[in-house]
């Protein structure tokens, strides 16, 4: 799975959601939208929300300890596999014999069900009883999810990507009504009863916050949203350097494209071309103590007509022209597209689908690059979580426990035995181990898929050590960005978007997606951004400016 999987800041390629108040009828919103007015947005310091969240107690796997050492903004490393997995939990969490329904995305092949799956039943057995998954495609998720949220009727657990809350206009009232506060179980020292959630990072719980109610369980984000990933082995076929700038992009569109052998230079690239060119992820602070928006600053213009050439020119995939949702994984693994924006995450992914059938293929992050050669170079700083797992409402005390319990289980960090069974399968069945590396089997490639991942999280860490290279190249790279994250203005601040703002995410952006791909000018951009600014963007910016005033920041 792509970590996840691309970076809350902006929309994950089509995974974007614009949910009104009507939307939310079914739900008994409307009610409560006729009685108050849409969200005006709320932040508050995450250390003022220390309260809600768990204490953390970090949990040590005994006898393990990092190669490459992480710090704040890197992530540590693992070289080898431990010869010994620790089990983190001796008890079975689920007790009930009650099964569990869960809704999770998945950016691939949706493996086998429940019965012919030996994975699930491995786990499962592990667990003490069923958990039955309700997949939906990864790019499309949010259709459904719309829907679950409208009619009210959620399952018990549910996985929530940040990049969709955001869009969301009504996403607290709607969360505060269908999902369970998580404090009367985890507030403080309670969570010593979750000691693997309890593991967490106290900022990553504190984005789990929504009204002012803990109701997320918090995916730990790594510093960095997403990188240009690029296949390496291409790039040195034909001789040909990581781009250094946003401008050596179109000489590498015409240098790879190649339509006769179906091989294209670019799948989406928008977001690492804003970073290139300098916009920020959201708000920057002006020297006469205003803040600009990303849509407004000159940066984002000039973003818009260097893509604009890239499709102009032929160098982006057709599927991806026609459609932005489009598989980049398996345009990216077949060689048909060269480069792309996504997770780093994703690297490891596509090593474990396609090297099997391909050992010579060879992907790599590209370090940070600016627009011009030898500008500034900046990197986006990530939110500290960027999915989260929902508990239903009105479950019960000793349900309500028991899915905890399954979600502290996940959240077994590397080392343990349940980390291994989650990520790997079982030995001798899902994976071998070859000089002691995992190397996954035909059944493991069939049948493992990112699903119990998304009950749960965990403190990063880069451990796919079966990849050789992986980890050295992965660690070295944060190190090489950790040293150009931008300077948020909002770090540090819990802030829930102004309703309005966030439901004019999607018309907007949708409206910059045509004009890249020729269906509006690009001069129409302007009258874009009026609309923006003058439907919500304004009012927000006044919402933005009075939180970083009370915080110190303006």
């Amino acid at each position: 799975m792509s970590q996840p999987p691309g970076g809350p800041l902006t929309s994950r390629r089509g995974f974007l959601g614009m949910v009104g108040a009507g939307a939310f009828a079914a739900a008994g919103l409307t009610g409560c939208a006729a009685k108050k007015e849409a969200s005006k947005g709320t932040a508050v310091a995450a250390d003022k929300l220390k309260g809600l969240v768990p204490t953390r107690v970090p949990f040590q796997v005994t006898g393990l300890t990092p190669d490459l050492a992480g710090s704040e903004v890197v992530e540590p490393g693992f070289l080898t596999r431990p010869g010994t997995m620790v089990q983190a939990v001796t008890t079975k969490p689920i007790t009930s014999g009650a099964e569990v329904r869960a809704m999770t995305p998945l950016w691939g092949t949706v493996p086998p069900g429940l019965g012919e799956n030996s994975y699930y039943d491995a786990v499962n057995e592990r667990l003490g009883g069923v958990v039955r998954f309700n997949i939906s495609d990864g790019n499309t998720y949010v259709d459904k999810l719309n829907t679950i949220l409208a009619s009210g009727d959620v399952p018990e657990m549910i996985q929530i990507p940040g990049w969709n809350i955001i869009s969301i206009a009504h996403f607290t009232e709607a969360a505060n009504k269908l999902f369970a506060d998580l404090s009367p179980y985890l507030a403080g020292d309670k969570a010593k009863e979750f000691p693997l959630l309890a593991n967490y990072d106290t900022t990553a719980w504190t984005y789990g916050v929504f009204g002012g109610v803990l109701q997320g369980i918090p995916w730990q984000n790594a510093p960095y949203p997403f990188a240009t990933v690029a296949r390496q082995d291409i790039l040195d076929e034909h001789g040909l350097p990581h781009p250094k700038s946003a401008d050596d992009l179109l000489a590498l569109g015409k240098e790879l494209t190649d339509p006769k052998k179906k091989r294209w230079a670019f799948g989406g690239m928008d977001q690492e071309v804003q970073r290139a060119f300098g916009a920020p992820s959201e708000w920057r602070k002006q020297p006469d103590g205003t803040l600009i928006y990303k849509y407004e600053t000159p940066e984002w213009q000039q973003s818009i007509e260097l893509l604009t050439k890239l499709f102009e020119a032929g160098y982006v995939h057709p599927d991806v022209v026609a459609n932005q949702f489009a598989d980049h994984k398996e345009l990216f693994g077949t060689g048909q597209l060269v480069m792309y924006k996504d997770g780093l995450g994703a690297i490891h992914e596509i090593l474990g689908n396609y090297l099997p059938g391909n050992p010579k293929i060879d992907v790599r992050a590209v370090d940070p690059y600016p627009a011009h050669p030898g500008g500034k170079v900046i990197v986006w700083r990530n939110e500290p979580a960027g999915m989260f797992c929902f508990i239903r409402k009105g479950l019960g005390d000793a349900r309500t426990r028991e899915l905890l319990g399954i979600a502290d289980w996940c959240s077994a960090p590397y080392g343990t035995q349940e980390y291994d069974l989650i990520n790997n399968g079982v030995e001798g069945r899902h994976f071998t181990l070859k000089d002691g590396q995992v190397q996954q089997t035909a059944l493991g490639r069939k049948e493992v898929a990112p699903t119990y991942l998304f009950l749960s999280g965990r403190p990063g860490a880069i451990t796919e050590n079966q990849y050789p290279g992986y980890v050295e190249a992965y660690h070295g790279w944060e190190q090489t960005a950790s040293r150009y994250l931008d300077n948020d203005p909002f770090v540090g601040i819990r802030v829930e978007r102004p309703s309005k703002m966030a439901g004019l995410t999607q018309p907007t952006e949708d409206k910059m997606n045509e004009i890249l791909r020729g269906k509006r000018p690009v001069s129409e951009w302007a009258t874009i951004l009026k609309d923006w600014q003058e439907q919500g963007g304004n009012e927000a910016r006044e919402f933005y400016m009075k939180v970083a005033r009370e915080n110190g920041r303006l």
